[in-house]
């Protein structure tokens, strides 16, 4: 009878320490949830990403197909570089932040243009309503296969000019977007779940705006160098903080 107990009275200190870690778990989660809020005199940041040192020059990616509708070669994209050493298609965005603005309702836009992604690399939002278009401007076959950390998140074929699909984006993380058909094409959306992100222009400029005051973390991302912290700023009400993303 005694043991009997024992094994009760075990049983039920585990079913309660269980249940308690897993609703402290969701009450972890659902706190660290994105809220939406109205952002009064926000501030910015802004900024150039740059390399420091000899820059790497871009490869040049030979077609195996479609040479009349695309041409004989195409360049890879991963290293686009101007004259000042500032770098194109480097992500900015702020990590953690836990409330602010409203993102834009348009979904993030992946089109297979020319037998290339456009854009190359772009941002989006992730979540519950969040969604991706994923589209053929091309008159041939493209097919779009999407991965984040190496999981397929969609693989759609898109056998006709103007072919459109609508993917809702749950998921934040870097997407990797590959056309199965045309290998040599490849692009990227960064998903995050928050407007708070930019892309670097041809002159390496990024601007994020409407940005509550406050401290916040910067981290920039880019497909060839990776990841690197830009430390961490404080957003004062109405003001612009320049932050330099620098490579090396």
């Amino acid at each position: 009878m005694k043991k009997v107990l024992v094994v009760l009275i075990a049983l039920v200190f585990a079913f309660s320490f269980f249940n308690a870690a897993d609703a402290k778990k969701k009450k972890k989660k659902k706190k660290s949830k994105y809220k939406i809020i109205e952002v009064m005199d926000g501030g910015s940041i802004s900024g150039i990403a740059a390399f420091a040192g000899t820059a790497p020059k871009d490869e040049v990616l030979t077609l195996t197909s479609e040479q009349s509708l695309c041409g004989d070669t195409l360049p890879a994209r991963k290293f686009i570089i101007n004259g000042n050493n500032e770098i194109k298609n480097v992500v900015v965005y702020l990590d953690g932040i836990k409330k602010g603005k409203k993102g834009p309702d348009d979904p993030v836009v992946i089109d297979n243009k020319t037998c290339a992604f456009e854009p190359h690399v772009s941002v989006g939002i992730s979540g519950k309503n969040a969604k991706a278009l994923i589209r053929n401007s091309d008159p041939v076959f493209h097919n779009t296969h999407s991965y984040i950390k190496g999981r397929t998140i969609f693989n759609l074929g898109l056998p006709d000019q103007g072919s459109e699909v609508e993917k809702k984006m749950r998921k934040p993380g870097v997407m990797t977007v590959k056309c199965d058909s045309h290998p040599w094409m490849r692009g990227y959306v960064f998903f995050a779940p928050h407007p708070y992100s930019a892309v670097t222009d041809e002159k390496g400029a990024f601007k994020i705006d409407d940005i509550p005051p406050g401290s916040y973390k910067v981290k920039a991302w880019h497909e060839g160098f990776g990841e690197l912290s830009l430390g961490k700023v404080t957003v004062d009400a109405g003001k612009t903080v320049v932050v330099k993303a620098e490579y090396k």
